[in-house]
């Protein structure tokens, strides 16, 4: 069965292909419910902050793809182990971090799912085979990368100062942030030429269509 079937508006999914990156980034932030109060300027300057700290991590991480070739990889926490399941079409899950088990939960239905999502689509010019498993992993890899720092970097980065007194700031996280970043770091960990938030935001909407029809199909019985 087609994926994209399943989805009333498929001309819609295909028009995400024209709202850029950054773009995409602002509207992952304006969907996180602490943000609402922001402006979508505010918004903009945010997800590019973000996404230009998540392709500098990816430079500079050890191990990944994007790093310079000769350069000494800086040293920094050891991988976590990769595991995959089954079962995060349910859930809308393609993958999630583990950080207590030091664990990325990889699920192969999702997986599966995006793929055949980006045939249908007419994406695979821009997400080659096997490109949403390997994405999924270094989104994944960046936030282990985040979470070991604290979100110390990323901070820094967005640079949103909430107080001042002389010499001294706070600055505020932002909610989503990290999420712009990590998708970043695996466009240019993987040398992509679109962030894989574009699919990203085309598979949730046809997974939740997906499920929706599925639990209308299958009524349980009182």
């Amino acid at each position: 069965m087609n994926v994209v079937d399943v989805v009333a508006e498929a001309a819609a999914l295909r028009a995400l292909e024209d709202v850029d990156d950054v773009e995409l980034g602002a509207r992952l932030l304006r969907g996180v419910p602490t943000n609402e109060s922001r402006s979508d300027e505010e918004l903009l300057r945010h997800a590019t902050r973000a996404t230009a700290f998540g392709a500098e991590l990816a430079g500079s991480a050890p191990g990944g793809s994007a790093s310079s070739a000769g350069s000494p990889s800086p040293a920094g926490p050891p991988s976590p182990e990769i595991v995959e399941h089954e079962g995060g079409l349910e859930a809308a899950l393609l993958a999630q971090y583990d950080a207590r088990h030091h664990r990325i939960d990889l699920f192969t239905d999702s997986i599966a799912f995006c793929e055949q999502l980006v045939d249908d689509l007419g994406w695979r010019h821009l997400f080659p085979v096997g490109s949403v498993r390997a994405a999924a992993v270094e989104h994944e890899r960046a936030h282990h990368l985040v979470t070991a720092d604290r979100s110390r970097g990323l901070r820094a980065a967005l640079d949103h100062e909430v107080f001042r007194l002389g010499r001294f700031r706070r600055l505020a996280y932002i909610a989503g942030a990290d999420e712009v970043a990590a998708h970043a770091f695996a466009t240019r960990s993987l040398g992509l030429t679109r962030s894989p938030l574009l699919l990203t935001r085309a598979a949730t909407a046809a997974i939740r269509t997906r499920n929706d029809a599925r639990a209308a199909s299958n009524p349980k019985e009182n």
